[in-house]
């Protein structure tokens, strides 16, 4: 199964509106220039995880609840994991 997953990644191809991207950038610049580098990193997280999840889309349920529940778990780790640590000065 994670050999068909690395397969399908390496020969997707992923058609993204500009409007998406030109969002994802401005967001990630404004984050940046904030030094709010954990909320820039969680934007990123979701975009590339719907990304992603509009590719496996097409190959049915084998890859997209896998898919769910991790990513779920990550982004519930990394949202833990963002409130434990105090902000460095």
């Amino acid at each position: 199964m994670i050999g068909n997953f690395f397969d399908l990644m390496s020969k997707a191809t992923l058609t993204l509106p500009a409007m998406e991207i030109s969002f994802l950038l401005t967001a990630l610049s404004f984050c940046l220039v904030l030094r709010m580098s954990k909320t820039g990193l969680m934007i990123a997280y979701l975009f590339i995880y719907r990304w992603s999840w509009l590719i496996l889309k097409e190959r049915g349920q084998d890859f997209l609840l896998p898919y769910l529940i991790f990513g779920v778990i990550v982004g519930v780790l990394t949202v833990i994991g963002m409130f434990r640590t105090s902000p460095e000065k």
